[in-house]
């Protein structure tokens, strides 16, 4: 493969792309630039654009022009959709080739390097100082399918019974958001229509049996026939009165009377045909459990172009499956009708009884889960039982459970975001304390424990979480670095090349090196290096935990160096440093991240360039009180786009 199609496969990806042997001296040389204040004032002057256009035209659109486009590239459409930091990963990757001196490829004609500094300031100027102000868009999230686990949270809140039949389901897909909640992944394949048909059948089956035998399922089929036609009561009337309450329930929303009268009229069309009432009004609240009123999530239709406020309703499914995955409670829909939901003082006591109520917890177990990743221990990944049969189904689940009950325990107690990194205590059972070395804990029931050293506390002691970042038997400090950039504290680096290994298959085969020096020798080469210098250090310092998060002072008979510096200077060593240099050095990383993730989650989609607002506008309201989780809650269900929409061209609407 030519020096030229490697580099143009790796430019919009920003990657730092394998050059010939003979020229990886030069590479490996060179330094990244450093933009200059006056590089930056000069980018903010009026005629600063009108001067960049030549330097692309001359050194990038002969690749990336209209009749090329190499890498999927094409500037000229780039530099069309404005303003520019709508696209900022693809504007960001441009300015580290161009800053890293990655780009243009060697044998093309080269800027000198003030050429290279102006045009990686003015994206810089264009990308993070761009005035949000200037943008008023709430966004908007198109109707989507309820998630698999909201489908069994909805039915079972909806019904009394607890079956999952969403288990039976195809496997869910998970967004650019990292969460399936997220409109772009939540599609309706044929499959899925045949298992809702399926799984509307054992929903019914499980909560109105028609010759009902233990007082749970009397108790079950009351709550749905709460009333039967005989004496003054028709067969019309019973059937109006549970469609009533049960239509508006199941769709989340008021219903009209034409739509009720439908399924009446269908439950009476039964009844002529001989059917019995109860066989015929659970025929119907079958159908109504396959209609997509019940499984789509759509909001009150829009009807202009500019931002529009949603409806109390549509406040109400928001915060229940914000908070709990699962439909508003009938508390949530009085208030919604009596249009009182969205009072300050109201939506906060909601909000402060939702978090109390057990159905909460799912903020741990999906929305920390999914982000964090715990939530892939046991499914994706997992130890062989047979060659370690102390890795138990048991084990595994209390070392997930232990990742999400410490989050909803800072959400719950209102701690500070900083407690992700510091936090003196965890959650333990007997096996998982066993398998940390941590003694008098007894049983198999979770609970909160105190820690008295610095091996465990805060997100990167979990074992979940330390396994989700290692390799099968062995640990990465290169997953975990990137694990900690990307995920934790939301600076990702730039992916590697395609099909590109942790080291290369050389250095990996010299067995007398440990991994460091491997590390070290990798580094050696500045393209590496451009990503590795921050990665390998955050990984190193936790290697005194093993592949799946087992605490360890020696490796291979030799005492394991847990030492790392950054490549600003700082040195730290192990876990207890590590959490001294996050919390030092990166605490607004953590903290922007935590808002964006969550803001996401929150709102079932990608975050866009115009959340922007929103973002910068919760961190100030958690700024005047210590950043807490409580204050980020609230923050967020006030916000312009959770209380808003808006139509957003060329995309379908609720």
């Amino acid at each position: 493969m030519s020096t030229r199609l490697l580099l143009f496969s790796a430019c919009l990806l920003g990657i730092s792309p394998g050059l010939p042997a003979q020229e990886e001296q030069a590479a490996a040389t060179s330094n990244p630039l450093r933009v200059t204040d006056a590089d930056l004032r000069q980018a903010r002057s009026p005629q600063a654009t009108r001067d960049i256009l030549p330097i692309l035209r001359r050194y990038c659109t002969g690749c990336h022009g209209p009749e090329t486009s190499e890498g999927g590239l094409q500037l000229e459409t780039a530099l069309n959709r404005k303003p520019l930091v709508r696209d900022r990963d693809t504007w960001n990757n441009i300015a580290f080739l161009v800053g890293h001196r990655f780009m243009p490829p060697e044998d093309e004609e080269q800027p000198d390097d003030a050429t290279r500094r102006r045009l990686v300031a003015w994206i810089r100027v264009q990308v993070d100082e761009f005035d949000y102000s200037t943008i008023n868009n709430p966004g908007d999230v198109p109707i989507r399918r309820l998630t698999h686990h909201e489908y069994d949270n909805t039915v079972r809140d909806l019904f009394g019974v607890d079956v999952r039949p969403a288990s039976q389901f195809p496997s869910e897909l998970s967004g650019t958001s990292g969460f399936d909640n997220s409109a772009n992944t939540l599609f309706l394949q044929p499959i899925l229509m045949e298992r809702y048909l399926g799984a509307a059948e054992k929903v019914l089956n499980a909560a109105l049996p028609l010759e009902p035998q233990t007082e749970a399922q009397k108790k079950a089929v009351a709550r749905i026939l709460f009333v039967r036609p005989g004496g003054d009561i028709s067969d019309r009337e019973a059937a109006s009165r549970i469609l009533g309450r049960f239509l508006p329930r199941a769709f989340r929303r008021p219903v009209p009377a034409s739509t009720r009268e439908r399924y009446v009229s269908a439950v009476l069309a039964r009844r002529r045909s001989g059917s019995g009432f109860n066989l015929a009004i659970r025929e119907i609240l079958q159908a109504a459990l396959v209609s997509p009123s019940f499984l789509m999530k759509a909001e009150t239709p829009l009807t202009g172009d500019g931002p529009t406020a949603i409806s109390d309703h549509d406040l109400a499914s928001r915060l229940s499956y914000f908070l709990w995955a699962t439909m508003p409670d009938e508390r949530l829909t009085q208030l919604a009708g009596q249009g009182t939901l969205d009072q300050p003082d109201m939506l906060d006591a909601e909000i402060t009884r939702m978090l109390a109520d057990p159905r909460a917890e799912t903020l741990g177990t999906r929305f920390a889960g999914q982000w964090l990743g715990s939530v892939h221990l046991g499914t994706r990944i997992r130890a062989d039982p047979i060659d370690n049969p102390w890795c138990t189904e048991t084990l595994m689940t209390a070392m997930r459970a232990e990742t999400a009950m410490f989050f909803v325990s800072l959400v719950r107690d209102n701690q500070p975001i900083s407690r992700l990194i510091d936090a003196r205590y965890t959650f333990l059972n007997q096996e998982l304390a066993k398998f940390y070395r941590i003694g008098n804990v007894r049983g198999p029931k979770m609970r909160r424990v105190e820690l008295k050293t610095d091996q465990r506390g805060g997100l990167i002691g979990q074992a979940s979480l330390l396994t989700v970042t290692s390799f099968p038997g062995r640990t990465s400090p290169i997953n975990r670095g990137r694990w900690i950039l990307a995920d934790l504290l939301g600076t990702p680096p730039p992916p590697p090349p395609p099909g590109a290994s942790e080291l290369s298959e050389e250095l990996a085969e010299r067995s007398r090196l440990s991994r460091r020096q491997k590390l070290e020798l990798h580094r050696k080469d500045r393209r590496c290096a451009a990503c590795h210098d921050a990665i390998d250090p955050l990984g190193l310092s936790l290697e005194n935990y093993d592949w799946f998060g087992r605490w360890r002072t020696r490796r291979r008979r030799h005492t394991v160096d847990a030492s790392a510096s950054l490549p600003e200077g700082h040195k730290f060593s192990g876990p207890a440093g590590l959490r001294r240099i996050l919390l030092a050095r990166r605490q607004e990383q953590l903290v922007n991240q935590v808002i964006r993730k969550m803001l996401a989650y929150s709102l079932g989609r990608q975050l866009e360039y115009y959340d922007e607002t929103a973002v910068r506008a919760i961190r100030k309201t958690m700024a005047a009180n210590e950043f807490r989780f409580g204050t980020l809650i609230r923050a967020i269900t006030r916000s312009y786009p959770f209380r808003n929409r808006q139509r957003q061209p060329g995309r379908p609407s609720s």
